[in-house]
């Protein structure tokens, strides 16, 4: 069969195909082959997410996810083919189901991918594992903030994934949070119980904005996210991360999760109507695809699609709105 960084330049090229490449990606194609080319941990083909914004200049971000499924007993894990970070995929194989995913996260749209980000999910809500993987990757000194920080949480959040920044000077750590389906229709109808919580981890400048626009984000079909900075001593920092998970699953017959003319559609006719994105968002429907590649007796299925829409405020002002398509092969 071919191998795994053929299949990724298969991927891009269906995806980036009829202009895409220039309204979604920008000139990123080189550095994304060498993003994904050093994140080849294991045997299997990575879980890959696009990440791009929706208005201004086009850029493209690359995060590649590596699972337990990929990895044998006997796997070596060198520095050129895991982000450097050989430590944290040697602590990633030993944990078993509750640590789920690890990511590298590499700033293609920079211009210099020689430092990702490292970033844990998690299947579970034992501050213990989190902690461990921060003490594998040498960042012990964030142990207690992420202690801190989980133990201010409301009820019913779950923290799905840590992660630490390095590239990123002044970044000290990223949680991100998913409340419950019952909590998120909660706040659809509560804006008051939305906005304690958030102050409750540490949110302090909501602005005019942040508080009812999550309103309407929670009153959608999509699963509802949060991401926070978290500062030394366990608080959320200035910028908040609010994401809808389209939800697809690959090789689904009915590609209707996003929808132009759907309930996705109209989500983000609203967020273009706030100025946070323009008409390229009508082009995420465009790159969905599932398609069977096939050699000799080989044969795989390669597919790409629509996953997130995260807003994010900071000091309580709109700041962006970003897509992420995700992209593997089965």
């Amino acid at each position: 069969m071919l191998d795994r960084s053929t299949l990724f330049r298969i991927l891009y090229a269906l995806t980036a195909r009829d202009g895409r490449e220039e309204r979604l990606f920008g000139p990123n194609a080189r550095l994304a082959y060498e993003a994904f080319d050093k994140s080849l941990v294991g045997d299997a083909f990575p879980e890959v997410w696009f990440e791009l914004p929706l208005a201004g200049e086009p850029w493209l971000d690359l995060h590649a996810l590596t699972s337990h499924e990929g990895l044998r007993p006997d796997t070596v894990f060198d520095s050129r083919t895991c982000g450097g970070c050989p430590e944290a995929f040697e602590w990633f194989a030993s944990r078993g189901g509750e640590a789920r995913q690890l990511a590298l996260s590499w700033d293609t749209s920079t211009g210099v991918v020689d430092v990702p980000a490292i970033q844990l999910l998690v299947a579970t809500d034992n501050p213990d594992v989190t902690c461990d993987f921060l003490a594998a990757i040498g960042r012990s000194d964030a142990m207690d903030d992420y202690r801190a920080f989980v133990g201010r949480l409301p009820k019913d959040w779950f923290a799905c994934y840590a992660g630490s920044f390095a590239m990123r000077p002044d970044h000290h750590l990223r949680v991100e949070c998913i409340p419950n389906a019952k909590l998120q229709r909660r706040y659809a109808t509560d804006p008051a119980l939305l906005e304690k919580h958030l102050r409750q981890v540490g949110m302090t400048e909501l602005g005019d904005t942040i508080v009812p626009r999550c309103q309407m984000l929670a009153d959608t079909p999509f699963k509802l996210e949060f991401q926070f900075d978290v500062m030394p001593g366990g608080v959320a920092g200035p910028t908040l991360g609010a994401s809808l998970r389209f939800d697809c699953p690959p090789g689904a017959e009915d590609w209707g999760c996003f929808d132009p003319e759907g309930e996705a559609g109209e989500l983000m006719r609203q967020v273009e109507d706030w100025g946070l994105a323009d008409d390229r968002w009508r082009l995420l429907a465009e790159a969905m695809f599932a398609k069977r590649v096939a050699r000799e007796d080989a044969f795989c299925k390669l597919y790409c699609f629509p996953a997130f829409v995260k807003l994010r405020w900071k000091h309580g002002a709109p700041l962006d709105a970003k897509a992420y398509l995700l992209l593997s092969q089965e």
